[in-house]
């Protein structure tokens, strides 16, 4: 493989995966305006929750963890990864027209754990790709131990 090659690759890669990202963190996050975040502010929050800037950042982390494996799923052709990675990212910013855009505490709760689903068998389709593997499995363990209880517990607190 020349230089030449191997820069239109990995050129093609960094493409295919950090536009969908980007697009996903900004159309996603159209849903989230002033409105939805004085209704979020105005509801009765878990002691579990975290601080919005606590959001802010594991959102970012988010995002470069599904872009890495949208990357690493491009250069590699796995194709599975890559289309599961595109669902996943979709599935994410859908669980915030379910929450913010409807305003309903229990369609995030749902939503998060329809997320779940794509999101356990990309981490299945990865499985075999280190960087993959190690850039996705924090934030499988964050849906996990956190966005779920947190979902449900928000719920339940704003019946």
């Amino acid at each position: 493989m020349t230089l030449t090659t191997r820069w239109t690759g990995d050129h093609t890669s960094l493409i295919k995966s950090l536009s969908p990202t980007v697009a996903a963190a900004v159309l996603g996050n159209v849903f989230i305006g002033s409105d939805a975040m004085r209704w979020f502010k105005e509801l009765r929050s878990p002691a579990m929750q975290l601080p919005l800037p606590g959001f802010m950042v594991v959102g970012g982390l988010y995002y470069a963890s599904i872009a890495t494996v949208l990357y690493r799923s491009a250069a590699t052709d796995n194709q599975r990864a890559y289309r599961l990675a595109l669902v996943v990212l979709a599935g994410n910013e859908l669980w915030n027209v379910a929450l913010f855009g409807r305003r309903s505490p229990r369609a995030g709760f749902l939503g998060v754990l329809g997320f779940s689903v794509p999101l356990s068998l990309l981490q299945i389709a990865v499985r075999d790709d280190k960087m993959s593997l190690m850039a996705l499995s924090p934030y499988t363990a964050w849906v996990i131990g956190y966005d779920i209880p947190w979902t449900y517990q928000l719920w339940r607190h704003n019946l």
